[in-house]
């Protein structure tokens, strides 16, 4: 009973997003644009588009950025979002509801997210089918790396929402925002597979937290490794762990220093 009111925000959210289709479709065609633009920058580098590059075809690396891409931007503005909540005092009065904050914002921010990255991602995939053709697949694994994605995604979210906190002593959301959107973009393996980077990099990159929100998973879809699987599941869960552990503990002077305040 007492998982069912988070289960129920979910399913809130996303109805309130199919109420509001038509923004989640345009922020989709837009990233769809985005994808269509890397097409022909890859074709550009591949040449005859027959060629390898660290293990990868021009079609892999496409199917790649897609998969990444639908990943990062699944979650829309979250640190903005708990920025403004913050400064606007909007938060005292959330958290005076008749349940924790959040693991409602996950829930209620997972239905938005699990939306955006199937339509993203359909978007995405359609460019680079039409321009490039699919890749091999076995489809067998694909559940496995749909529960891969899943806790890229949670992972996703706990960091967002440990930045979200901590706006509450910084105040700038955007700045937090864009900062964590830029590391993503590079140590998360984001615009390019950890492949590509300098060995020291990639090895460093490889088990930062960040590599597991868009690298691991995009490398397990297009490249299936049994291995690799089982080690990404593993690393993700204790990465949620850590900052859920994090959160808890911010949270919770978070909670105190609102009371102070007179929230």
């Amino acid at each position: 009973m007492g998982l069912t009111k988070y289960w129920e925000s979910c399913k809130i959210s996303l109805y309130n997003s199919l109420v509001y289709k038509a923004d989640f479709i345009s922020n989709s065609l837009f990233i769809g644009l985005i994808i269509f633009i890397f097409v022909y920058l890859w074709k550009a580098v591949y040449g005859s588009g027959h060629g390898v590059i660290e293990g990868f075809t021009i079609s892999m690396m496409v199917w790649y950025f897609v998969m990444t891409e639908s990943i990062v931007t699944a979650p829309g503005r979250l640190i903005e979002e708990i920025g403004e909540d913050v400064q606007s005092g909007e938060i005292a009065t959330k958290l005076n509801k008749p349940y924790n904050s959040v693991l409602f914002k996950y829930a209620y921010n997972m239905g938005q997210t699990l939306l955006r990255f199937i339509l993203t991602f359909l978007v995405g995939g359609i460019i680079a089918f039409l321009f490039l053709g699919g890749v091999e697949i076995n489809w067998l694994t694909l559940p496995l790396v749909g529960i891969v994605i899943i806790l890229a995604l949670t992972l996703h979210f706990c960091m967002m929402m440990l930045l979200g906190i901590f706006t509450f002593w910084f105040e700038d959301a955007k700045a937090l925002n864009f900062l964590y959107n830029k590391i993503i973009f590079v140590f998360g393996g984001m615009l390019l597979p950890l492949e590509i980077f300098p060995q020291w990099l990639a090895k460093i990159s490889a088990v930062m937290p960040f590599s597991f929100v868009a690298y691991h998973p995009a490398r397990l879809f297009v490249i299936f490794n049994l291995n690799n699987f089982i080690r990404t599941i593993f690393l993700e869960l204790i990465w949620i762990a850590l900052f859920s552990g994090l959160i808890a503990i911010f949270y919770k002077s978070f909670i105190k220093k609102i009371s102070i305040n007179g929230g």
